[in-house]
C-alpha cells in the first residue's frame, strides 16, 4: 500500500485527468439502467460523501477514492437531473394525417430535394400536447425558415424503437432534443407568417440561406460539401459522396470538428499576425501575437455561430480557445489537460453526448494524438529541426501526416466497429492525398470566404474552393472503389469496447511503469471482441419480418418487402452488405437441409449448431395445428390459439406487439437453454421508452 501511495504521489499532476473519466462513468451508469432512478438518490449519496471527504481529507488514498465516487455520483445525478428537466412528452400511438400548425424550430434540406422540418409547440387536432415533432416533407412551394409559423397536413408516429435488442436507440437520441414524434407530410407546407429573428433562429436562418446560395453557385456534389464545411448543413451532401468518404476513411472531413476548427483558427491567427507584423511600430511596441490569438478565438466563435454549434464543433472550439489562451498567458496549452477540460465542459452541458458517435470518435482520436505526440515530443522536435530544405520539409510533412492518420485510425477503429461494423483499409493513403488539399487549399478559402462575404466578394474564395473539393471527392471515389477498400465485420459488443477504452486511457494518462498494465487490459478487450455471440433468430418490432442464421452463419430473411430499415440494420450488425431472402429450394443439386417451406410456414433447423431443435416459423394460422405437434420452438407472426404440447417456447404476434423485437440464442446442444431478449427489456422503463 505504501508503494502504491508513493507512486500516486509521483503521478499527482495526472490525477486531474481522471476527472472526466469518472464523471463519464456516472453518466454511463445512468443510461445503463433499466429503470428511471430517483433524483434524490444521487443527491443523498453525494451529500453523504461530502462529510467524510472533509473529515478524511488528510488521508491521501481515502481522499482520492471519495473524490472518484463523488465524480461518479455527480455524473449520474447530472444525467438524472437533465432527464427530469427535459421530460419530453412522447406520442403514444400512430396518428392519421391531419392539420398540424406551429413554429418552425429547425429545417434540414437534403440533396434529393426533401426537407425535415421540426415544428415547435405544434397544435394537433385530436392529439395530446407535444413539445416538438419532426416531419419529412417531399414537396414545397417556398422553403420554410426557423421562426416561421407553418401549417401542414401530416401523419405522426411514435419515435421508432431499436431494430433489435441492445441496438442504437434513435428514440432516445431525439428525446433529448425535445422531439416526441416523427411524421410524414401528405401536402405542401403553408407559411402562415414569417417569424422574427432571435439569436439562434437568426443563426439557423442565415445558415440555411448561406447554404442555399453556396449550392446555387457551385452545382453538384462540391456545392453540398462546401455548404457543409462552412455552415455545418450536411444535408446537401449526396449519399454517394458521403458513402465514398466513409469507405475511404475521409468521413472526418464531413463534420465540422477539431480539424476544421484548428485549420480555421490557425489560418486566422497566422494571417492576422502576418498582417500586424507588417507594421514596425506595432511589432516593436505591442504584443501582436496575443492580438492575433484574440482574433483567432473570435473567428472560432463566429464559426460556431454560423455552423450551428454541434457537439464536435463546441468541443473543438473549447480546445482551440484554451490553446490560444495558452498563447495569451505564455503557457503550453496542447496537453491532455486541455482535452480533459474540453470533455468536462461538453459533458456538463450535454451529458447525453457521451452516447453519441461524434463525441466518442472525436475524443478517441484527440486523446490518442495528444498522448502519442507528448511521448514523441523530444524526438519529434529533433527530427523537425533536421528537416531543412524543401525535400526535408516535404518528407517531414508526409511522415507527420502518415503518423497522425495511423494513430487516429487505430484510435477510432473500435468505435467504428461498434457503431458501423466497418474497417477502412486505405485510410492512410486517402488522408495522405486529401489532407494537404484540405489544409493548404480548402480551409484557407473558407477563411477568405467568411471575411469577404460581408463585403460581397465571397465568390472570389468560393470558386477556387470548389476545385479543391472536387479533387477531394475524386480522391474519395477512387480510393473507395478500389478492391478491398473496406471490410465489414460483425458487431462489437459494448463490454470489449469499454475494456479497450479504459486500457487506452490507463496507458495514456499515467507516466510511470504501471502504465504497462494497460497492455494486458487492451489484449483482453481485443480477444473478447472476437467472441461476440450473434443471435440465431431475429424478429422485428412489428412482427412482420423474421431473420435466421443460415448454414454460412449469415442472416437470411423471411421477406424482402417488410422493414427496409430493419433489414439494412440487421445485415450491418452481421457484417453483411445486405441480407438475402432465405432459400429452401435445391441448392447445388441437393435440397437445402436447414429450411423447408410451404405457403403457410417454414421449418428451420439450425445446422450451424449441434442441436437438433426443430423451429416452426409460422405465417398463417392454418399451419399451427400441424406445426405445434412437431416443433420444439414456435415463432408465429399470427396469434397462437391452439395448444403446442411439443414446444418448449411459443412466441406469437402478441408477444411482438407488447415487447417489441425479439432476439433468440439457441442452445449449442440439445436440451440446453433458449435465451430470449426483447427490445422492451433492453430499453427498460425509461422516459423515452414509456408507453401508456
Amino acid at each position: 500500500m505504501k508503494r502504491f501511495r508513493e507512486r500516486l504521489y509521483r503521478e499527482h499532476d495526472r490525477l486531474l485527468l481522471w476527472g472526466p473519466v469518472f464523471f463519464a462513468l456516472g453518466i454511463g451508469g445512468y443510461f445503463s439502467l433499466r429503470f428511471e432512478p430517483p433524483l434524490y438518490g444521487a443527491v443523498a449519496v453525494a451529500s453523504g460523501l461530502v462529510f467524510p471527504l472533509f473529515v478524511l481529507r488528510r488521508f491521501f488514498l481515502t481522499r482520492l477514492l471519495l473524490l472518484a465516487l463523488l465524480l461518479v455520483t455527480a455524473g449520474f445525478g447530472l444525467a438524472t437531473f437533465k432527464s427530469r428537466m427535459l421530460d419530453t412528452p412522447v406520442l403514444q400511438k400512430k396518428l392519421t394525417p391531419r392539420i398540424i400548425s406551429g413554429r418552425v424550430g429547425d429545417v434540414r434540406h437534403y440533396s434529393d430535394g426533401k426537407l425535415h422540418i421540426v415544428v415547435e409547440n405544434p397544435q394537433i387536432s385530436g392529439a395530446e400536447a407535444l413539445r416538438r415533432v419532426r416531419i419529412k416533407v417531399h414537396k414545397y412551394d417556398e422553403l420554410p425558415h426557423p421562426g416561421d409559423n407553418v401549417r401542414i397536413r401530416a401523419g405522426l408516429l411514435p419515435p421508432p424503437p431499436p431494430a433489435m435488442p441492445g441496438d442504437f436507440d434513435y428514440a432516445r437520441q431525439i428525446w433529448f432534443q425535445g422531439i416526441g414524434a416523427v411524421g410524414y407530410a401528405v401536402g405542401r407546407p403553408e407559411i402562415i407568417a414569417k417569424g422574427r429573428d432571435g439569436l439562434w433562429s437568426s443563426s439557423t436562418r442565415k445558415r440555411l440561406r448561406m447554404a442555399e446560395e453556396i449550392r446555387a453557385k457551385i452545382p453538384g456534389y462540391a456545392g453540398g460539401l462546401a455548404a457543409a464545411l462552412i455552415t455545418g448543413m450536411r444535408d446537401g451532401i449526396g449519399e454517394e459522396v458521403a458513402e465514398n468518404m466513409r469507405n475511404a476513411g475521409l468521413a472526418h472531413l464531413l463534420a465540422i470538428s477539431g480539424l476544421h476548427m484548428g485549420l480555421l483558427c490557425g489560418a486566422a491567427f497566422f494571417f492576422f499576425r502576418f498582417l500586424l507584423s507588417r507594421s514596425e511600430y506595432l511589432t516593436l511596441r505591442y504584443p501582436i501575437k496575443k492580438w492575433a490569438a484574440v482574433i483567432a478565438i473570435g473567428a472560432g466563435l463566429v464559426y460556431v455561430y454560423l455552423s450551428g454549434g454541434s457537439v464536435p464543433t463546441l468541443r473543438a472550439f473549447v480546445m482551440a480557445s484554451i490553446l490560444f489562451l495558452g498563447v495569451l498567458t505564455d503557457r503550453k496549452a496542447i496537453s491532455l489537460r486541455l482535452v480533459a477540460i474540453a470533455a468536462m465542459v461538453i459533458l456538463l452541458i450535454t451529458p447525453e453526448a457521451l452516447l453519441s458517435v461524434s463525441f466518442q470518435m472525436s475524443f478517441a482520436a484527440v486523446v490518442a494524438l495528444v498522448v502519442a505526440y507528448e511521448n514523441l515530443d523530444g524526438r519529434w522536435r529533433a527530427v523537425s529541426g533536421r528537416s531543412s530544405g524543401w525535400r526535408g520539409r516535404v518528407t517531414f510533412f508526409v511522415a507527420t501526416t502518415l503518423l497522425t492518420t495511423l494513430i487516429a485510425e487505430l484510435a477510432i477503429a473500435p468505435f467504428a466497429l461498434f457503431h458501423f461494423n466497418k474497417l477502412v483499409q486505405y485510410g492512410l493513403l486517402a488522408n495522405l492525398l486529401a489532407m494537404p488539399v484540405m489544409a493548404s487549399w480548402v480551409m484557407p478559402c473558407v477563411v477568405a470566404y467568411l471575411i469577404l462575404t460581408p463585403l460581397g466578394l465571397g465568390d472570389l474564395a468560393l470558386y477556387p474552393m470548389s476545385y479543391g473539393l472536387e479533387l477531394i471527392i475524386l480522391i474519395a471515389r477512387t480510393i473507395s472503389t478500389a478492391p478491398g477498400a473496406y471490410s465489414l465485420l460483425p458487431a462489437l459488443d459494448l463490454g470489449p469496447l469499454v475494456v479497450i477504452s479504459i486500457g487506452v486511457l490507463w496507458l495514456g494518462i499515467w507516466r510511470t511503469g504501471w502504465r504497462k498494465l494497460a497492455f494486458p487490459l487492451i489484449a483482453v478487450g481485443v480477444m473478447t471482441s472476437f467472441f461476440t455471440n450473434r443471435p440465431d433468430i431475429l424478429i422485428d418490432n412489428g412482427g412482420r419480418l423474421i431473420g435466421v442464421q443460415n448454414a454460412d452463419q449469415e442472416i437470411s430473411l423471411s421477406s424482402l418487402r417488410a422493414g427496409r430499415l430493419t433489414r439494412a440494420r440487421w445485415a450491418q450488425r452481421f457484417g453483411q452488405e445486405k441480407a438475402e431472402k432465405w432459400r429452401y429450394d435445391e441448392q447445388d443439386g441437393r435440397e437445402a437441409p436447414w429450411m423447408s417451406c410451404d405457403a403457410l410456414s417454414c421449418l428451420y433447423r439450425p445446422v450451424h449448431k449441434s442441436t437438433d431443435t426443430l423451429i416452426a416459423l409460422v405465417k398463417n394460422e392454418r399451419a399451427l395445428t400441424e406445426d405445434c405437434l412437431n416443433a420444439q420452438l414456435v415463432i408465429s407472426l399470427v396469434p397462437v390459439r391452439v395448444a403446442c404440447p411439443s414446444a418448449r417456447l411459443v412466441l406469437d404476434k402478441w408477444d411482438f406487439y407488447h415487447k417489441g423485437g425479439h432476439a433468440l440464442w439457441l442452445p449449442e446442444q440439445s436440451g440446453g437453454w433458449i435465451t430470449v431478449k426483447t427490445v422492451a427489456e433492453s430499453r427498460g422503463d425509461r422516459p423515452w421508452s414509456r408507453r401508456r
